[in-house]
């Protein structure tokens, strides 16, 4: 092959990555700055609505942008991503523009909720597909890291940005320019995004391997119910931080804002070092143990009783979310390395999740405006992560006895083939 066609194969894989790095930044980090918003309404427009209920606006985003990957993602194995890019990054940008103009709870949760949730459900899971089908499973994890590190940026902008721009023209304002940026980052990811030419042959795929086949792979369920624990969890120190700050701490808002842009810059270096890692282990094994780092964390929450104690928090938290979760389309792709149908897996494991987000900060809002308070906030999310590092103790013990199995099986095959001539 020519230097120029290695070049030319090069930056077609790596505009990728850079394609779904914008979808990313558009899509997760602007549900992971959700608690500036929280804190907004709180303290404004929806003061009348518990923490709980507010809490559902941003949940419901997170769950439509993940459940709708089990629709999402076989459609992008049949080849619709171009209809995918455009259908989701004009609902995300008409959700926030609508938002702009709402002013009561049941017109922000369709607009914010519903609509720019929508859009972003149809942008997530192929945009992880795509770069996906540009690496092979053993380079992947790195490409992967990179391009989902575009949440982690957006949540370090949205939230230092939010407030800035509320100060100064209002919320209406606020959510219009994030229209705007959000309108030319998936326009540009919409002119780079390319599925590989071997995909338009995956039109041919019937429907049900593409739709039913996923719910026999016993292997993949497990690892979706996995995510759902992980994500009721995941979440809650995003959307309470910046209330945690000025309740517990009697802290400036400002603060809690810059310490959610710290959990998501944090988050950034977290998801390159967790996916190089993986490189040199299995996705599987090196997702265990950030989990278990994550309990250990959650756990002792409730302790802080300081700035100082706060910032180490938020710095040690993000950092293992990063890898928490960008390591999962890795993992599902590592659970069956030659699947055809990687859209449909990825999206599976994606509904899975949609539920963990849809009520993990609600239970955790209700569970703040009780006598337990931070306290049982913290016991809760501690015990599902521990219940979890358990579950996937479980599962990859299973993979690593199920890869053996298929060793010494093609052991013995390749011992009887060789005997005739002995």
């Amino acid at each position: 092959m020519a230097a120029d066609e290695i070049s030319s194969s090069a930056w077609l894989a790596w505009s990728q990555v850079l394609a779904s790095f914008l979808i990313q930044l558009c899509t997760l980090g602007l549900s992971n700055s959700f608690g500036v918003f929280q804190s907004y309404f709180e303290h404004n427009i929806l003061d009348s609505f518990s923490p709980s209920n507010i809490a559902w606006i941003g949940t419901t985003q997170g769950f439509l942008s993940s459940i709708f990957g089990i629709v999402s993602g076989p459609l992008y194995d049949k080849g619709y991503i171009r209809s995918l890019m455009y259908l989701g990054g004009a609902l995300n940008v008409a959700g926030l523009l609508c938002t702009s103009f709402a002013g009561q709870y049941h017109w922000i949760i369709l607009s914010y909720g519903i609509a720019t949730g929508l859009g972003s459900g149809a942008l997530y899971v192929p945009s992880q597909a795509a770069v996906q089908t540009y690496f092979s499973p053993e380079k992947a994890s790195l490409p992967t890291g990179i391009s989902m590190t575009g949440s982690s940026v957006g949540g370090i902008i949205y939230p230092i940005l939010f407030r800035q721009l509320e100060n100064s023209i209002g919320f209406s304002w606020t959510c219009r320019t994030f229209a705007l940026i959000n309108g030319v980052f998936l326009l540009t990811s919409c002119l780079l995004i390319k599925p590989r030419q071997s995909q338009q042959l995956e039109r041919n795929i019937s429907s049900r391997s593409v739709n039913s086949d996923v719910f026999y792979d016993w292997k993949l369920i497990i690892l979706g119910v996995c995510a759902l624990i992980l994500n009721i969890g995941v979440d809650v120190p995003f959307y309470f931080v910046p209330t945690f700050v000025q309740m517990k701490l009697g802290l400036f808002a400002e603060v809690g804002d810059s310490l959610l842009a710290g959990i998501n810059a944090s988050s950034l270096l977290g998801r390159i070092f967790f996916n190089w890692i993986s490189g040199y282990s299995t996705a599987l094994i090196t997702w265990q143990f950030s989990i278990f780092g994550a309990c250990v964390l959650l756990f002792c929450w409730w302790i802080v009783r300081t700035l100082a104690g706060i910032i180490v928090f938020v710095i040690l938290y993000g950092f293992l979310v990063g890898g928490l979760i960008s390591l999962i389309p890795s993992t599902v792709r590592e659970l069956n390395p030659h699947s055809e149908i990687i859209g449909a897996r990825i999206g599976l494991v994606e509904g899975f999740q949609g539920v963990g987000f849809l009520i993990g900060p609600p239970i955790a809002g209700a569970i703040m405006v009780t006598s337990a308070g931070y306290f049982g906030v913290s016991m809760f999310c501690g015990a599902l992560y521990f219940f979890l590092f358990t579950l996937v103790g479980i599962l990859t013990y299973r993979r690593s006895k199920s890869s053996e199995e298929y060793d010494n099986e093609n052991l013995e095959l390749s011992n009887t083939r060789e005997a005739p001539s002995a």
